[in-house]
Parts: C-alpha cells; structure tokens; sequence
C-alpha cells in the first residue's frame, strides 16, 4: 500500500517522460527453428564475415582458434568456425584445427566443478561452514577460536568460521593466493587420507601449510576477488560429498552421463589438441595436481557445446536448481559485470538487459570462454591457443556477442509476432483483445473491451496515468506453463518526472506485478492456450474469468 501511494505521489506531480521498464529476462519466449530464422542467419553470417577478416587483418596474432555457437534444439552446432594458426606443432599435435580438438580450458574448469557440487546436493552445503567437510580447516577454525590474539587479528588472520561454501563459489574470497601443488599418485577422499600415498598426502599439506599462513585480502563476503585455491577447496568438498576422487566422480556424472569423448581431467594424448610454438608442449604437459577442478581441464568445442546445451536444458539438475544458479551473487565496480557462482556476468543492451552468463580461462598458451544466454537459450563457446589468446578470446567473443543478441531478440520478437498477434474475441459478450508488437519489448495489448466497455481507461485510473498517449499494456513471458498453456503477465510502463539520480529515474515496475487482484487473481494474469502448431488459439484474462479464442 505504501508504494501504491507512492506512485500516486509521483503521477500527482507532472509527469513529462515514459519508461518501458521490461522486467529482468526475455521479452518474448525464447525463439526457435533458429537455422530458418532471416534475422539469426544474417547475423550468423556478420560473425562469420568479421571473423575471417579479423584473421586475415591478423588480429588474432596468428593464434588458433575454435568457435561454435549452439541452442538447445538439437546436438547440432548453429555455427562452426576454426582457424589453423601457423605456429603450431604438427608432428605432436593436430595439423588442423576443428570442433574436436582439444584445448586447454584453464578456468573454464570451475563450471564442472560447480556442476558437480550442485549434482551431489543441490544448495544445501552452500550455507554450511568449509569446515564440515575439510578436515584441516575445522582445525584452524579450532585453533583460531582458542587463540584470542588471532582471533581478533582481522589483517593477519582470517576468520575462517566464517567461511561457507557460497562465498567461495562467488568468488567472494578472503585472500587464496594461487597454489600450484603438482601431485603425484590418485587424488584421494579428504576424509580418508590413510588410504593416500605419501607424497599425495605431503603436497596436501603443503597446500594448507600455505593457506592457513597466508594473510587475508579482504573481510569474507566483502567484494569479488579472483581465486583459484577456492576451487581446489570446493573440489575437495566434493570429494567428501562423493566419498571418491575427484577425477571419477567427473568421469561418472558428468563426462560418462554427457558422452563427452574429448574432455579430459588428465593430460590427453598431444595427437588430440592444438599444440602451439613456443612452449605449448610444455603447457600441454603441466600437472595442476590438485589444482584441476580450478583450471586443469582439456576439451573441445563440440564438447563444450554439449556441457552448454546440458546446463540450459537441466539434464544433469532440477529446473529449480539451473534457476538459481543461473542468477548474480555479487556486483563488481563495473555495472554491466556482476559475479555468480563462478559465472562471470556481462550485460547488454540499454533498454532491456540481455545478461550473458559466462565463464572463462587463460592457462599460458591456452584461452576459452564459454557464455550462455538463458533469455533465448543459446550459447557459445571460444577456444584459442597461441601467443596472444586473452585478447584473441575476448575480442572473438565481442564480435559474436555484437551480431548475436540482437538477431536473437528480432528473432524473438518477429515468432511472438507470428504465433501471438492477432484479435481474440467472444462476440456473444462483446468482449475482445487485440494483441501485436511494436519497437518497444514483449506483446502490446492494443485494444480491450470487456462486456462492451474499453478496460484501458479504468486501468489508467488504477495505475494512476492520466495521458492515453503516454499508456500501454506490454505482456511479459513469466516461464510459467502447463502443457498447452503459457503464462504472461502485464507490465504498464510508469511515467515519472525526469529523474536525477537513481532514487527518481530507476525502474520500479518488478514491483508493482500482482499489486492489483481481483478476487484473489492478480488483474495484470494473462494465459494463451496453443493449437496443434504451437500458436495461440485463445487468450485469458485471468482476472476476468473469461477465454477469448482467437478470430484473426
């Protein structure tokens, strides 16, 4: 009630501008037969065009590089692009570069790592202390608790009491400078160190020798700080999740269950990937040990576009879970860059963000992102070995992303045109909707009438706008559906007087859905059924208790 008045308040004083204010996630549902899509295909072209003449301008330095765009329809690629670079090692490696070569993918890794962690529990351990399920950090969180000095020594000291399993998958980390522990023998269960061989247990120690001494950067949970210690700790969780190493429980839920055939925990054999001159056999050949589940991984482009398709699809995890997960944890100081668990997230657009949920490696000679777009569920991945493949990635991946989105959301726009515009009427009542789309996000209702009388004035009154230019109802996807059903619902764009700042000029329309019911539904509900082909046969307006079925 108080923000209802609020926004009266705000019309009371003259209104002088419009903003749509979408709500976060997609506009229209996500499009599909993509390969016959006009819009997509001239953008899959533009990425193929501007790729070819970033490597013959020799902006990618000469460096390898395989790229594939991929959706969820099927286990086919939208698009395949490699480029052979001329310093490579033919006698050891490949001699040409395609969607099954492998890479190094450095921390591109940490996906399967957090993958794996939400496969054995979900969310559950993300709120309990590391120290469950490492035995050596119970024992300096033992420690610190018994030893006032340290424990009220926050620059020296970190308090490790306070560390749970989420801060450490957001990357919200303490200090966990890089540890590079080259172990030999199996990977061994933390809990079950008898069973380890000496040297194995050795470096293990070493490892949390180093930790437990090393000085905290910041306070937990105060600010996104790049580790790769965090993920070697989480890898040990799973481990005590799985009661087995690492490297199988990989291979049992998630290279097996996805037949991934060149995805590696293990160096590979160098027949299989790319190896670049100088130095790419001995970057080939280096054993992060313990390290892996942070940056040790191999695979390719095909690979890596199943990993993909399987995380959009949830085929290793409940819907519910793949939601949660795919959502920011932390900010970082750049607005349009905000941290997940480990996603790094990048936003796009103005009007409405398209926010793609990436993650990336660089491991010396080796560089790779893989991004994924949930709004359209559509991906890519980039990988790149050579001499300058942090850059060669990044730019790769701005060229994709320039043409992509874009295409995606006309591609989007111009279905939900095809499949939702229209008039829906029941003549007997007078009653009829007109839905179309317009330059602006999501279906637009046109025209309303119920019972004879035009709904658009008393929703205006309801909202509070007073100007029928400035009004207009804008139905968003809410990804809710029952089978045959999908479920919108109406956003009236708010007018405010110019803003200046953020208090006055942010958006606040996420939180006037469901203001308004009447008899328990909420007025801004809308439902389309579908016929046989997928298209809408009829429209609801819940609150109104009636079904107009579509008459043109």
């Amino acid at each position: 009630m108080v923000l209802y008045l609020l926004l009266l308040v705000l019309y009371a004083t003259r209104i002088t501008s419009i903003q749509l204010c979408p709500l976060l996630g997609p506009s229209w549902p996500a499009p599909t037969d993509l390969p016959s899509d006009p819009a997509f295909q001239s953008a899959l072209q533009n990425i193929t065009t501007n790729i070819q003449d970033a490597v013959t301008a020799g902006n990618f330095s000469g460096d390898s590089l395989s790229l594939m765009i991929f959706d969820t329809s099927d286990s086919s690629s939208l698009l395949n692009l490699s480029n052979t670079g001329q310093t490579i090692n033919t006698t050891i490696g490949v001699s040409k570069v395609d969607e099954n070569t492998v890479f190094r993918i450095g921390s591109v890794s940490k996906i399967y790592t957090m993958l794996l962690l939400l496969i054995e529990d979900g969310f559950n351990p993300f709120n309990d202390p590391v120290s469950r399920y490492i035995p050596e950090i119970r024992a300096a969180t033992v420690a610190l608790l018994e030893n006032s000095t340290k424990r009220h020594d926050g620059i020296d000291f970190l308090k490790w009491n306070e560390v749970t399993d989420f801060p450490l998958c957001s990357q919200r980390r303490f200090h966990l400078a890089v540890f590079q522990i080259h172990a030999a023998g199996s990977v061994c269960r933390r809990t079950c160190f008898v069973y380890c061989d000496l040297l194995t247990r050795l470096l293990i120690t070493e490892f949390f020798d180093g930790l437990l001494q090393a000085h905290p950067i910041v306070p937990t949970s105060a600010t996104p700080i790049y580790s790769n210690a965090a993920f070697q700790i989480l890898g040990y969780v799973v481990e005590t999740l799985a009661g087995e190493g690492f490297e199988k429980v990989l291979e049992k839920e998630i290279i097996k269950k996805l037949n991934l055939t060149h995805t590696f925990y293990n160096t590979p054999r160098t027949s299989l990937g790319v190896i670049p001159i100088p130095q790419g056999e001995f970057w080939w050949n280096f054993n992060l040990g313990d390290e892996g589940p942070a940056g040790g991984l191999y695979s390719s482009a095909k690979d890596l576009s199943i990993l993909g398709r399987a995380i959009l699809n949830s085929t290793l995890l409940p819907r519910s879970i793949t939601r949660k997960w795919m959502k920011p944890l932390t900010h970082t100081s750049s607005l349009n860059y905000a941290v997940g668990a480990p996603w790094e997230i990048l936003s796009f657009g103005n009007e409405r963000p398209i926010d793609l949920y990436t993650v990336s490696g660089d491991f010396s000679t080796y560089s790779s992102v893989l991004a994924l777009d949930p709004d359209h569920v559509i991906g890519f991945n980039v990988l790149a070995a050579g001499s300058n493949t942090h850059e060669t990635v990044a730019l790769a991946s701005d060229i994709v992303s320039e043409s992509l989105l874009p295409a995606l959301d006309q591609a989007a726009k111009n279905q939900a045109n095809g499949r939702f515009a229209g008039t829906y009427a029941l003549t007997t009542t007078n009653s009829s909707i007109t839905i179309d789309t317009d330059d602006g996000p999501a279906l637009v209702v046109t025209n309303w009438i119920n019972n004879g009388t035009d709904m658009f004035p008393s929703y205006m009154i309801l909202y509070g706008i007073p100007d029928r230019s400035q009004f207009s109802i804008r139905l968003y996807p809410t990804g809710l559906q029952s089978p045959g059903q999908l479920s919108f619902r109406a956003v009236i764009p708010l007018q405010f007087p110019p803003g200046i700042g953020p208090f006055t000029s942010s958006c606040i329309t996420w939180a006037t859905i469901d203001l308004q019911v009447y008899g328990n539904i909420g007025v801004d509900e809308f439902v389309f059924d579908f016929d046989e082909s997928g298209n809408a046969a009829s429209l609801s307006p819940r609150a109104l208790r009636t079904i107009l079925p579509k008459i043109s």
